[in-house]
């Protein structure tokens, strides 16, 4: 079979095909996420083809492919110092050849050892490049970093997990995160949203977990510790429900100190953001009378499960961008103030069903949210799924912010347990789970990899007992088990071969 000399250039693909891909905007954004999957795809050809491309010619190129994605960033060995400004001008010439010559030899549908046959002879070009754009990079910022801290920021990706939303579906992450923590994989930044913020919140406490007591503690629970009869048509902040989340489990759990006090954001071990959607009050106001209404007499003489399915199909209009905006908890300094558990609350308060207070402690965290509400003249906050279920995008927005310990070079793993599934007991989950897929068409380009668990508890059983979430949780390790190749493959760092100071 022919193939094109490495120094040809290649057809790019069109605008109106990237934007049928999901991509971003802004056209830097768009060369990193293609880099990306650039990445992803050289590696998992290696995994199915590991004698098809010599050891150094894989580290080169994913060296080279990663310094291609460089842009500010904050030196490991400086945690103080601000972000170093790179002169991303430098890096331009390596993104535009790689881009240009090995895009579509690794994306487009070919045999793994098609792709790495391509790949083997474009890595020499590759390397003398990337040694050259390092080389004028070190000699331009020697005052703001040295070649350890460049080899890491390129050559060594940090673990971001992404944990979407499902309700008691959600427990298999607890089995992920243990897989995880088993093959010494710690993330380095958390984005979670409803159940995933919540599990998300048990991981993220402690760099290095005792995933087992955790375990413990959920198997323990019981229902009067996480929710209750709803106490009132609708509160300060959200919309009226079935039930009263109060979350007086966790709320005991996640404190510190002498007065035990609420565990704030920004003190646990690693960084957390939490998704909630705002429900625009002018976009609110306008909607049917019967949608903003409370549920009548005679509805509340039905079973329960009928008005829990009544109450979801009514609130589909809310899946709409122009009903609701994601807010990201935890990104600025203000809210990294707020009460954890509160913030986690907030993101599990699934409209009409499951209604969210802060606790009578909340003090500046009900400010903050009033704040919130005010600023984004909201009617209420309701559950993240509602506005981006698998919140990748904003964790890319995260990295890019700095979240992940100022690293630009994140390695997104995403969680996704909330799939439609043909189950006669929970049918009248197929119109939510249905709209909750479509949002994924945006996420998934944000995604390295995107973990899909089949098997899980209904979303419905929030309080599984021992039983079930043991269950669940071997469930999730076994879903992780199938990825972790990949992951470890993608987490492994990369160096540039026969350059002065590559460690």
């Amino acid at each position: 079979m022919a193939t094109r000399r490495a120094d040809a250039p290649r057809r790019r693909r069109s605008v109106s095909a990237r934007r049928a891909l999901f991509l971003p905007d802004h056209a830097e954004d768009r060369a990193r996420l293609a880099l990306h999957r650039m990445e992803r795809s050289l590696v998992r050809a290696r995994l199915e083809r590991p004698d098809a491309l010599p050891e150094a010619d894989y580290q080169n190129l994913r060296y080279a492919i990663g310094l291609a994605r460089l842009g500010p960033f904050r030196p490991f060995n400086q945690p103080r110092a601000p972000d170093a400004d790179v002169d991303v001008a430098t890096v331009l010439s390596l993104r535009d050849w790689l881009l240009n010559h090995l895009h579509d030899p690794l994306r487009l549908p070919s045999p793994p050892e098609e792709k790495l046959a391509l790949a083997r002879e474009a890595a020499g070009v590759a390397r003398a490049r990337a040694a050259g754009v390092r080389a004028a990079l070190l000699e331009t910022h020697s005052d703001d970093f040295d070649a350890a801290a460049l080899d890491r920021e390129a050559g060594q990706r940090a673990l971001v997990v992404v944990a979407g939303g499902g309700g008691g579906a959600g427990y298999v992450y607890a089995g992920a995160f243990a897989c995880l923590d088993e093959a010494g994989l710690v993330p380095d930044y958390i984005v979670g949203n409803s159940m995933g913020s919540v599990l998300g919140l048990m991981r993220a406490q402690h760099r290095y977990a005792d995933l087992a007591e955790h375990i413990d503690f959920a198997a323990g629970l019981k229902k009067n510790e996480i929710y209750s009869a709803a106490r009132r048509r609708r509160s300060e902040f959200c919309l009226g429900g079935l039930f009263h989340l109060h979350l007086n489990a966790l709320h005991q759990r996640f404190s510190t100190g002498d007065l035990r006090r609420p565990l704030r954001m920004d003190e646990l071990d690693i960084p957390l953001d939490v998704v909630v959607a705002g429900l625009k009050r002018h976009s609110y106001e306008r909607l049917a009378p019967d949608l903003q209404a409370g549920e009548a007499s005679a509805a509340r003489l039905l079973p329960l499960p009928v008005r829990v399915a009544s109450r979801l199909t009514r609130i589909l209009q809310f899946f709409r961008s122009d009903m609701v905006v994601p807010i990201v908890l935890g990104r600025d300094t203000t809210t990294r103030s707020l009460h954890a558990v509160d913030a986690v609350g907030f993101s599990a308060a699934v409209p009409s069903i499951l209604q969210y207070e802060p606790g009578a402690r909340a003090g500046s965290t009900r400010e903050i949210f009033a704040h919130l509400m005010a600023h984004h003249e909201l009617a209420a906050l309701v559950d993240g799924g509602v506005a981006d279920n698998v919140p990748t995008r904003a964790a890319w927005r995260g990295v890019a912010a700095g979240r992940a310990g100022g690293t630009r070079n994140g390695y997104y793993l995403a969680f996704d347990c909330f799939l439609p599934h043909l189950d006669p007991k929970n049918v009248w989950l197929w119109p939510i789970t249905q709209t909750v897929q479509r949002q994924m068409r945006v996420n998934r380009v944000y995604a390295d990899t995107m973990v899909r668990f089949q098997r899980t508890l209904s979303p419905t059983n929030l309080v599984p007992g021992r039983a079930g979430l043991e269950l669940a949780v071997e469930w999730g390790r076994q879903t992780m088990q199938e990825k972790l190749p990949e992951v470890k493959a993608m987490l492994a760092p990369a160096m540039l071969s026969d350059v002065v100071g590559t460690p």
